[in-house]
Parts: structure tokens; C-alpha cells; sequence
């Protein structure tokens, strides 16, 4: 059994209250929307697969990340973060962000990577270091407060909410097959970690 945490990003934020991302002109919808809807699939998964999650949606930053740390000190087995969010500007691709300093964290975004790749569209399914030097920044922001070594962060950038090609991922069908692979991608790193 592990602790996931999932944080639903773009909501809840005390100063920007109406802060909802990005606006899809394909379905008419808004990200944090969206990814309520696959973080629901990846909570669900991942509970029929024995592991505890708790759910944040609301915050600062760095409240979130320090009541994530609070939780992942309490626990004696495997910890992951997941920051979700979706992407904007048109790309082709899936990211699954890890902190460049996180070995742990590159190990689960591959995990993670491989499932989603799997999908119809998102063949193209990247991990990628994230930093504070470099257009990874905002990336790292919403994960660089987990702590490297203990648990791990990620930030999931599952499709592009403004990519004709991905518009088929933005059905409740394509929601929940999105989250699903997030859920067993997860799994499947927990249990390599069992496996030492």
C-alpha cells in the first residue's frame, strides 16, 4: 500500500479565486474542470488497487506542498505527489514533469509515461526534468516543495486542451482512460519499488 496524493491545480487559489487554466475551445471547457474528471478515474484506481489517496484542491502552493510533506512523514511506505493539470499552446505531445533532482521521480514518470503511451494520440508520451532555470519552471514550481528522496512529485500534463488531435481525450470516455493509465502507471512503479 502507498500514500497518492492528488492535487487538483488551478482552484482554490485565495488569490485568484476565479482561476480555473486553460479554456478549451474544442469541448468548452476549462482545464481544472478536466482534470477533476481524470483525477476522479486515477482516485478510483488506485483505491480498488489498495492505496490510500488523499485529495487537495485548494491553497497556496506551498500550503499544498506542506501538507503533502505532513502526510508523507507519517508514512513508512511509498509517497507520490501528483499536480494536475493539462497543457495549452497547441504541442502533440503527453509530459509527465519529474523534479530534475528526483531519481525517485524520474522513475515514476516513466512508469506513468509508458501507460499513457498506450493511448490513441499520445504516442508521443515524454518525462521531462524540471527546473528552475528553464521554460520547465512552472513545471517545477508546482512540485519543487515535495521533498526530493522522501516521496516524489509530478506534474501531469496528460494532453493539449487545444490540440484538434487530443480532442477525442476530452470526452468522458477519454477522460477516464487518461486517469486510468495514470492510476496503473503508478501501481506499477510501487510495486518495481517492492521488487528493490
Amino acid at each position: 500500500m502507498a500514500m497518492v496524493i492528488l492535487d487538483r491545480q488551478h482552484i482554490g487559489k485565495p488569490n485568484k479565486p476565479d482561476d480555473l487554466g486553460a479554456y478549451s475551445q474544442l469541448s468548452q471547457e476549462y482545464e481544472a474542470h478536466m482534470v477533476g474528471r481524470y483525477f476522479l478515474e486515477v482516485e478510483w484506481t488506485l483505491r480498488k488497487l489498495g492505496h490510500r489517496v488523499v485529495v487537495l484542491s485548494d491553497g497556496y502552493y506551498s500550503h499544498r506542498h506542506k501538507r503533502a510533506n505532513n502526510f508523507f512523514e507519517k508514512e513508512s511506505g511509498a509517497c507520490i505527489y501528483l499536480a494536475g493539470h493539462l497543457n495549452a499552446g497547441g504541442g502533440s505531445y503527453s509530459a509527465v514533469f519529474h523534479d530534475h533532482r528526483s531519481a525517485m521521480g524520474a522513475a515514476a514518470a516513466l512508469y506513468i509515461k509508458n501507460e499513457r503511451g498506450k493511448i490513441e494520440g499520445l504516442q508521443n508520451a515524454k518525462t521531462i526534468q524540471a527546473q528552475p532555470t528553464d521554460w520547465t519552471t512552472h513545471a517545477f514550481n508546482t512540485i519543487e516543495g515535495i521533498y526530493p528522496g522522501r516521496g516524489c512529485g509530478l506534474c501531469l500534463e496528460p494532453f493539449f486542451v487545444d490540440t484538434k488531435s487530443h480532442i477525442h481525450l476530452m470526452s468522458d470516455e477519454g477522460l477516464e482512460e487518461v486517469g486510468n493509465a495514470i492510476a496503473v502507471g503508478v501501481d506499477a512503479w510501487i510495486a518495481s519499488l517492492k521488487r528493490g
